[in-house]
C-alpha cells in the first residue's frame, strides 16, 4: 500500500518541491527550538534547585535555631530565679523549702522539653540540684563527665560534647554554662549546666535521605558536630577549601555546585549566627537525573513534531497538488469533458484542508480532555510535596507567564472533615469539592487570573496572577465572600490562609506551603479564621511570657465557679496573641495544674508523671480550636466543684487526730505549716486552727514546737556524739539559733547545758 502511495507521486517534482519547502524550514525551526529550549531548562534548573535547596535548608535551620534559643532562654530564666540563686549561695548543701523550689522550677524545664539531656546546678566541684530526662539517664559516671565539662567550658558560649549513654548509645550533647569565677584566680565559684541531645534532634528534622544525601551541623572551624546519612561523621573536620570557603564568606544562606572528593554535590550551608552552621550535600545526580529525563523528553518531542510535520507537510502539499494534477488530466482529449470539469470543480472546491482542520479539532479536544486532568494531577503533585525542589509544570508558565506578573497564593481549608465524611456520601463530598473551586473562581475572576485546584480532600489552592499586586484587604475581602456562598450552598464551614504576595511564580510551591501553615493558626483565630502569611509570623514571634495561673487555680480551690470562669477567659483571650506551640504549652501547664489539685482531693499525691502529661496533651489536642478547649475545663471545674461541696458537708472531727499522727511521724519537716496541714485535707488554715485548739487544747505551733523540742531533748541525751547543729535539723528548724532560744524556753537553759547537766547527773549516780 505504501508502495502504491509512492508510486503515485514518483517523478512529480512540483509536489516533491512543496513538500520540501513546507517540511525542511519548520523542522530545523524546531530542532534549534528544543535545543535552546533545553539548554535554557538546564540552567533553569540548576538555578531553581541552588534556589530550592537554600531556602528549604533555611527553614530548617530556624527549627534548629529553636532549641539553641530554647537553651538560652532556659538558662536565663534559671541564672535569675531567686531559688537558684539561694541554693548556690549556701556554704553547706542541706535540703530545705529554697532547694524544694529551686529543684521543682529545674524538673519543669527538663519535663517540659523532651529534648533536654540535663541541668544541673552546681557549686564548687559538686552539684547541688540535678535533672536528667528519663531518655538520658546519667550514672554516676555520667555525673563526673557533666561536672567536668562544666569546669572545662567558657561561659555563655555552646560547646559539643560526645558520650556514650548507659544504654551504649552514642550521643552527641550541645551544653551551653553560665555561673559566677573568682575575679583573683578566675576558678569558677559555681553554675549552671544545660545539656541538649542536638543529635537527636538532628535525626528527627532530617530523617528522609536519599543515597549520598547528607545533613552536617558544622562550628566556626570546620569540625563536624553531628551528621545525618552518608559521608562524613561526626568530629571530622572539613577538608575541602569550597566548603571551608562557604563557611568563611559570611553570608546567611549559600547554595552552589560543587566538587568534592566523594563527586560534584549542591552544596548548601546556612550560617545560623551562633557560630554553627547547617550544611546540605545533595548528590548532583538528583539535580542531573531530571536534567536527563527532560533532555529524553525534548528528544521524543522533536521526533513527534518532526512526524507531525511530516504528516502534515505530506498532507498540505497533496490538498495543493491533488486540483492541480486533476486539472492536468483535463488536458487529455476525449468524451465526456464537460462532465469531467464539473467533477474537477467540485473536487477543487472540497479540498482536503476542511477534513484536515475537521480532524485537528477533534484532535485538540481529545487531548484536552486528557490533558486536564493530566495537568491536575501535575499542580497538585507540585504543590503537596514534602520537599520545595519540585518543578513547577510548564503549562502554568506558559499561561500565565507574562512580564511583571504578580502571584499570591489562597489555602482554603474545609473546618471539619469528619463531619463531612460522616455525614456524606462519595458524590456528595464530590459535589462539595466541586461546588468550592467553582465559586472561587466565581468569586475572585475579577481580580485577575485564577487557577483554582484541589491538593486533597481537605485543602484546595486558589492562585491568583495580577499584572499589579493585589492588597491583604482584598484578598480577606473575597475569602470572605467565597465563605458565605459555600455556607449557604453546600453548610460547609472554612478557613483560610493567604501567603505574601510574590512578584513572578517560580515560588508558588513554597507560597502554598506557607499559606497552607498560615491555616494552622486558625487554633488561635478561632472559627472561620483568615490568617495571612504575615499575621502568622508574628504570632510565631509572639507569647514567650509566662503565664500567671496563681489567681485561676485560687478561683478553683475557692470553687467559684463564675470567678474561674472570668480568669479563665481572660487567660484565653491573652494566649491568642501567643504562637500556637506557646498557646498550647500554656493551656496544658493550665490543664495539669487543675488535674494535680483534682488528684490531691481524691488523696492521690502521686507525681505527675511525663506519661500524664502526653496523655493530657492528647486530650486537648482533640481540640481545634483554642475556643473549643472550654468544654475540658468546663467538665474538670465541674469536677472539683463537687468534690469541695461534698468535703464541705462530711463531717471534719478526724482531722486532729489525724493530723497528730501526721505530725509525730513527719515532725522533721521545716515546710509543716497550719497552712500545709489544712491544704492536705482541704479546709481552711483559720477554720483547721481553731478545731486544733479545740479538741487537743493546744495552738497549732506551740504543739508542733513542744513536739519538736522533746524530740530534741531525746536525741541530745540519746546521741551523744550530734552536733547541736545536726539535732536542730534532724527535728525541723533550719535556723540554730531560733532552735535554742526555743528549747531554752521550755526547759530554762540551752541545749548544750541540758546534755553537760544529764551527763553530771549520770557521773554522780556512779
Amino acid at each position: 500500500m505504501s508502495r502504491g502511495l509512492l508510486s503515485k507521486y514518483k517523478g512529480k517534482k512540483i509536489f516533491l518541491d512543496m513538500f520540501k519547502a513546507v517540511f525542511v524550514l519548520p523542522v530545523l525551526c524546531i530542532v534549534l527550538a528544543c535545543i535552546w529550549g533545553f539548554l535554557w531548562f538546564r540552567a533553569s534548573r540548576i538555578e531553581t534547585e541552588r534556589l530550592n535547596e537554600g531556602n528549604t535548608l533555611y527553614a530548617s535551620s530556624l527549627m534548629v535555631n529553636n532549641y539553641f534559643d530554647l537553651m538560652g532562654n532556659t538558662m536565663e530564666v534559671l541564672r535569675n530565679d531567686a531559688y537558684v540563686k539561694k541554693t548556690q549561695a549556701k556554704s553547706d548543701f542541706y535540703w530545705d523549702a529554697d532547694m524544694r523550689v529551686a529543684a521543682q522550677k529545674v524538673l519543669n524545664m527538663v519535663m517540659i522539653e523532651p529534648m533536654f539531656q540535663s541541668v544541673y546546678v552546681l557549686k564548687g566541684n559538686e552539684y547541688r540540684i540535678k535533672c536528667s530526662n528519663p531518655a538520658y539517664p546519667l550514672d554516676e559516671q555520667g555525673d563526673r563527665m557533666m561536672i567536668e565539662t562544666f569546669y572545662q567550658s567558657q561561659f555563655g558560649k555552646y560547646g559539643v560534647k560526645y558520650y556514650i549513654d548507659v544504654y551504649g548509645s552514642s550521643r552527641t550533647l550541645l551544653y551551653l554554662t553560665a555561673g559566677e569565677q573568682n575575679s583573683a584566680t578566675g576558678e569558677k565559684e559555681n553554675g549552671i549546666i544545660i545539656g541538649l541531645d542536638i543529635g537527636r534532634i538532628m535525626e528527627n528534622i532530617f530523617r528522609e535521605n536519599r543515597e549520598g544525601e547528607q545533613y552536617l551541623l558544622v562550628d566556626a572551624a570546620g569540625n563536624v558536630v553531628h551528621a545525618c546519612g552518608e559521608g562524613y561523621t561526626k568530629g571530622e573536620q572539613l577538608q575541602e577549601e569550597a566548603l571551608l570557603g562557604l563557611l568563611g564568606s559570611g553570608d546567611v544562606r549559600q547554595s552552589e555546585v560543587s566538587k568534592l572528593q566523594e563527586g560534584v554535590f549542591l552544596v548548601s550551608c546556612v550560617n545560623m549566627e551562633n557560630g554553627f552552621y547547617l550544611m546540605h550535600f545533595l548528590p548532583y545526580k538528583y539535580v542531573a537525573d531530571s536534567i536527563v529525563h527532560m533532555r529524553n523528553t525534548f528528544i521524543l518531542i522533536v521526533l513527534l513534531l518532526i512526524l507531525l510535520v511530516l504528516l502534515f507537510s505530506f498532507g498540505m502539499s497533496n490538498w495543493v497538488y491533488s486540483p492541480i494534477d486533476e486539472a492536468i488530466q483535463t488536458t487529455n482529449p476525449g468524451d465526456g469533458m464537460g462532465q469531467k470539469r464539473e467533477d474537477i470543480s467540485e473536487r477543487v472546491g472540497k479540498t482536503e484542508l476542511a477534513g484536515i482542520v475537521q480532524t485537528y479539532q477533534t484532535m485538540v479536544r481529545t487531548m484536552n480532555d486528557l490533558n486536564l486532568q493530566k495537568e491536575q494531577d501535575e499542580l497538585t503533585h507540585y504543590l503537596g510535596g514534602r520537599s520545595l525542589q519540585g518543578k513547577l509544570p510548564e503549562w502554568v508558565e506558559e499561561t500565565y507567564g507574562k512580564e511583571g506578573i504578580h502571584s499570591a497564593v489562597i489555602c482554603l481549608r474545609i473546618s471539619d472533615m469528619e463531619d463531612l465524611h460522616k455525614n456524606h456520601t462519595q458524590e456528595a463530598r464530590l459535589f462539595v469539592h466541586h461546588t468550592i473551586v467553582n465559586v472561587t473562581q466565581q468569586a475572585l475572576k475579577p481580580l485577575g487570573d485564577i487557577l483554582v485546584n484541589s491538593v486533597d480532600e481537605e485543602y484546595t489552592a486558589a492562585i491568583l496572577f495580577t499584572e499589579q499586586e493585589v492588597s491583604e484587604e482584598e484578598l480577606i475581602g473575597k475569602t470572605r465572600e467565597i465563605f458565605s456562598v459555600i455556607r449557604d450552598l453546600v453548610h460547609v464551614g472554612m478557613d483560610a490562609g493567604i501567603s505574601n504576595g510574590r512578584e513572578g511564580f517560580g515560588e508558588l510551591a513554597a507560597m502554598y506551603q506557607m499559606a497552607r501553615a498560615a491555616t494552622a493558626y486558625r487554633f488561635v483565630y478561632g472559627i472561620d479564621a483568615i490568617v495571612t502569611e504575615e499575621q502568622m509570623a508574628k504570632k510565631a514571634l509572639g507569647g514567650k511570657r509566662n503565664i500567671d495561673t496563681k489567681n485561676l487555680i485560687h478561683r478553683l480551690k475557692e470553687g467559684d465557679r463564675e470567678k474561674f470562669s472570668e480568669e479563665y477567659f481572660r487567660i484565653t483571650e491573652e494566649l491568642k496573641g501567643y504562637s500556637i506551640q506557646n498557646a498550647r504549652d500554656a493551656l496544658l501547664d493550665m490543664a495539669a495544674e487543675m488535674v494535680k489539685y483534682y488528684n490531691s482531693l481524691c488523696f492521690h499525691f502521686e507525681t505527675f508523671s511525663r506519661s500524664d502529661y502526653e496523655k493530657l496533651a492528647a486530650e486537648l489536642g482533640k481540640f481545634g480550636y483554642l475556643d473549643d478547649a472550654w468544654e475540658w475545663f468546663s467538665e474538670m471545674l465541674d469536677k472539683v466543684c463537687n468534690i469541695l461541696a461534698k468535703a464541705k458537708q462530711g463531717d471534719r472531727e478526724d482531722v486532729v487526730e489525724r493530723a497528730i499522727a501526721y505530725l509525730r511521724e513527719n515532725y522533721a519537716d521545716p515546710n509543716i505549716s497550719a497552712q500545709f496541714i489544712a491544704e492536705m485535707y482541704h479546709i481552711t488554715p483559720s477554720y483547721f486552727s481553731r478545731l486544733f485548739n479545740e479538741r487537743s487544747g493546744y495552738a497549732f505551733p506551740d504543739y508542733l514546737a513542744t513536739l519538736r523540742i522533746e524530740e530534741a531533748g531525746k536525741i541530745l541525751l540519746r546521741e551523744t556524739n550530734r552536733s547541736i547543729q545536726e539535732i536542730c535539723e534532724m527535728v525541723g528548724y533550719t535556723n540554730a539559733s531560733y532552735f535554742t532560744a526555743t528549747f531554752k524556753k521550755k526547759y530554762g537553759i540551752t541545749p548544750g547545758q541540758f546534755r553537760k547537766n544529764h551527763a553530771n547527773s549520770e557521773e554522780n549516780l556512779q
